[in-house]
């Protein structure tokens, strides 16, 4: 009787289930944009440590000259670990360059360096890109990851032994900012859907060439899959030159008018942060009052999320 009755009550809502199965199918399959706008904004994790590498490929070549263009690859690895702010709800990403490697020129006129072998590199290349090796700073974020303030830059400013002075406070300070921008380069500054555009107009210091005015176009072109979890892809380009100041002195270098950049970027939907980057700037560097082209290759993954020890 009750086998008779459940079958009896299954055979009458039959439509309805077939209904709702119908929709949970839509819902798991649907498109992520159908569900609104989105703000791609990274969140750090607090107890989580991230591991970034970033390769930069840059050439250049002397105004005149006929030898092949110099070309230079560093590779360094970034650790950021996040905490909470006991006093707040802040959280704060203690970030450090934990190792770089490296190499220019070519064949035989190849100099090496790498930080973890440094009895087998050239000490003149390591002046040069491992002087940040072991430096570390504090990025502060709200909680709703917002970017408040940097903190703890005094290894950023000195040598060991080294007294701090206020313009190297200063500098350190631009070169976190330009390192912060860096991880947030592309994203949009707004909620966004799949094929919306935006512009975006930023001011960034580079600590020898001063000002720079970055005019930047993006659009966020799909969601793909990648190792397993949705991205959102996004493309930009951009315009760079350097902006000048009376209140500044003028720098030995400058980016030069019609220096540009473009790439893509893929933003983990899952994670809540930007897992794999690559962009292309061609810079017209202004040195010495000479036009020097560069044209540099950036390629940033998350190579680890983890927790912290």
């Amino acid at each position: 009787m009750q086998t008779a009755l459940l079958t009896a009550i299954f055979d009458a809502m039959r439509p309805c289930l077939t209904a709702i199965f119908a929709l949970f199918a839509f819902l798991a399959s649907a498109p992520l944009h159908a569900q609104g706008p989105q703000m791609l904004r990274i969140h750090w994790e607090p107890q989580k440590t991230y591991t970034l590498e970033t390769l930069t490929e840059t050439s250049f070549q002397k105004p005149g000259s006929t030898a092949p263009p110099q070309v230079m690859n560093v590779t360094q690895t970034t650790t950021l670990a996040v905490s909470k702010d006991p006093a707040s709800t802040d959280r704060l990403v203690r970030t450090t360059f934990s190792a770089v490697k490296g190499d220019i020129g070519a064949g035989k006129g190849t100099m090496k360096f790498d930080s973890t072998k440094p009895g087998e590199s050239n000490p003149k290349l390591g002046q040069a890109i491992g002087r940040a090796v072991g430096k570390s700073f504090v990025l502060v974020y709200d909680d709703q990851n917002r970017f408040r303030d940097a903190r703890d830059l005094g290894s950023m400013a000195s040598s060991p032994g080294s007294v701090t002075g206020l313009s190297a406070l200063a500098d350190s300070r631009d070169v976190v900012n330009l390192f912060r921008k860096s991880l947030e380069i592309g994203l949009p500054p707004l909620a966004v859907n799949v094929g919306d555009t935006w512009t975006a107009d930023e001011m960034m210091t580079f600590p020898q060439a001063g000002d720079t005015h970055v005019e930047m176009n993006g659009k966020f072109e799909s969601i793909e899959e990648r190792d397993g979890r949705k991205h959102a892809k996004i493309s930009f380009e951009g315009k760079l030159s350097s902006v000048m100041r009376k209140d500044k002195p003028v720098a030995n270098i400058e980016i030069g008018p019609g220096s540009t950049m473009s790439g893509i970027i893929f933003f983990d939907l899952t994670r809540r942060l930007t897992s794999f980057s690559s962009y292309n700037n061609h810079l017209k560097m202004i040195v010495s009052g000479q036009e020097v082209p560069f044209d540099q290759r950036i390629t940033s993954k998350v190579i680890s999320v983890e927790d912290s020890k």
